[in-house]
């Protein structure tokens, strides 16, 4: 994109880059709403093998003799703090490299000299800098940013075959202690560990006007301004390089190596290790490890809120069987009676699950409209490709649940429909294993659901599951009704999937349908007893991995 007035922005830029006395002015006409201008300035490295080129910067801001500038690209991978004892950003590690090693490495000493002259440290851009329209960030996608050779070579979370790639903000999670908030896929908005090792740095730099000494160039990303502060001769222009595709798949989440034996570059157990289980429930931690499955399940706790939450972050390997619906009597799933219904941590050993979370409960619907004989809407439940139950939610229906729908691919992918939004013979004909009809839907395209206000606005135990991509997933369950925790309405546990990364997300059943099971045993506690094996009875789970654990005694 360039400027729509490209020669009056060229000019103004020009001027004030001057090395007249006029060169501190403030910037008259640059606006970056009509269109980003771009500017070279020192070198980094941008190649696999580590070779330097000028860095294209974004400006976003020129006023007080001083331009606020972002790297156009995402430069490095680094941890946003290594150690223990993390505070937030200002007294993180990566904050010591960026005030430290990176300007010695990107930067000449007048270079340096500028920087310094701002007195603004070399930052990360904020959550609040992301959303400012008034900068160029009308929305997700100018948040974007494609990763250099050398950042992907790093081993950055990248996107699209490389086309994208995440990184850090300077922003603190809230919701997680010990994480930092992330640019994702898309532009959207999360948060991770902060020593996570594969999410990108975007250098957020302040240079000094003053020390500006000459300038070449249009401004345009194709033909950017050269800055020079010593003197010397101007940096030649070049057009920026297309992003480097990855050669293959590259590595979902963090693959970090806290708590874990040695894994692949991919984050899972090498070929013929055996599985790897670790639970300290009264810490609220529980890993697990194969050739295809990572998990790692935190319980987190906000006294001040009075919230309690058990949140599970899953890694798939790619051709490994993703999240299904597991039935407890696969040949009577339509009959409400009791021998057909099971624990859900029952159902899992009977399948030698590792991990499952509650469904939809379609089953009660049904029942009340079997024994009542009435049409009660049920909605459209798909298992195993086959359409059990079509009785779809008018679209004047304005009750909780809607029964949206949330539909589970053989490939791993999630999506997310409106009630009524397509028939059960065209999800079938889309691919859908299962369809499973709750809600509402939390998250679509990145985007909240805020089409619901009469409907879980109490606070309840909530359940529910997303995906950041294929392959990478979230499971959460809110407790509730009981003392340590309060419960959630289902627009905060949409906060939550959105801040957790998830692009996609579902609201299942709560209550004391509500369930988190690892490797045979419920997590999530429902009422006053402390009792956790004690969710309702149902017909099924949503299930994910395999284990011999409860065949050879193993199961913790």
């Amino acid at each position: 994109m360039v400027f729509k007035r490209p020669l009056a922005a060229c000019l103004a830029l020009l001027a004030l880059l001057s090395a007249l006395p006029a060169a501190a002015a403030e910037l008259r006409g640059f606006s970056p709403q009509e269109g980003p201008a771009f500017a070279l300035f020192g070198r980094y490295p941008a190649q696999a093998d580590g070779q330097a080129e000028p860095v294209l910067w974004r400006v976003l801001r020129v006023s007080d003799g001083q331009a606020l500038l972002l790297s156009d690209r995402v430069l490095d991978a680094r941890p946003a703090h290594s150690g223990e004892g993390y505070d937030g950003f200002e007294t993180s590690t990566l904050a010591a490299w960026l005030n430290g090693d990176f300007p010695q490495a990107a930067f000449d000493p007048a270079e340096q000299a500028a920087v310094l002259a701002s007195g603004v440290p070399v930052s990360l851009p904020s959550a609040d800098l992301l959303r400012d329209k008034a900068l160029g960030f009308s929305g997700a996608r100018e948040r974007m940013a494609a990763p250099t050779a050398y950042a992907l070579s790093r081993g950055v979370l990248a996107y699209r075959k490389g086309a994208q790639a995440g990184y850090w903000m300077a922003d603190k999670a809230q919701s997680m202690s010990g994480a930092q908030r992330r640019v994702l896929e898309e532009g959207n908005l999360g948060y991770i560990r902060a020593d996570a090792e594969n999410i990108g740095v975007r250098p957020l730099v302040t240079l000094s006007l003053q020390r500006v000494s000459a300038v070449s160039g249009a401004g345009t990303r194709e033909e950017p301004f050269a800055l020079t502060l010593d003197g010397g001769p101007l940096p030649t222009p070049s057009p920026v390089p297309p992003p480097t595709p990855a050669p293959t798949r590259q590595p979902v989440g963090s693959v970090s190596v806290e708590g874990f034996p040695a894994l692949t570059k991919d984050g899972f157990l090498p070929e013929g290790e055996p599985e790897y289980v670790f639970v300290d429930a009264e810490n609220g931690v529980w890993r697990y490890a194969s050739g295809d499955l990572r998990i790692v399940i935190t319980r987190h706790t906000d006294t001040e809120k009075r919230v309690r939450w058990l949140g599970a972050e899953i890694f798939v390997r790619d051709g490994a069987e993703p999240f299904r619906m597991v039935p407890f009597d696969k040949e009577h799933m339509l009959e409400d009676r009791k021998k057909y219904l099971e624990k859900p941590a029952v159902i899992m050993r009977q399948n030698n699950l590792v991990f499952s979370m509650d469904g939809d409960y379609f089953i009660y619907r049904h029942g009340r409209a079997v024994a009542d004989k009435k049409n009660y809407a049920i909605g459209v439940v798909i298992r195993d490709g086959e359409i059990l139950i079509d009785r779809p939610a008018s679209t004047a229906r304005n009750q909780y649940p809607p029964l949206d729908m949330l539909a589970l691919f053989p490939d791993g992918d999630m999506r997310v429909y409106k009630a009524n939004e397509l028939t059960a013979d065209e999800l079938i004909a889309l691919g859908a294993r299962d369809v499973l009809s709750f809600g509402p839907f939390l998250i679509r395209d990145g985007e909240i659901n805020t089409t619901y206000v009469n409907y879980g606005t109490t606070l309840q135990p909530r359940a529910a599951i997303g995906m950041v991509d294929i392959g990478h997933y979230w499971a959460v369950i809110v407790e509730g009704r009981i003392k340590p925790s309060r419960g959630m309405t289902a627009r905060e546990v949409a906060d939550l999937m959105m801040e957790l990364g998830c692009r996609t997300a579902f609201n299942l059943d709560g209550g004391w349908t509500s369930a988190m099971v690892f490797m045979g045993r419920q997590l999530n506690q429902l009422d006053k007893s402390g009792v956790h094996d004690n969710a309702r009875t149902q017909n099924e789970v949503m299930g994910i991995g395999y284990t011999d654990a409860y065949l050879e005694g193993r199961a913790p």
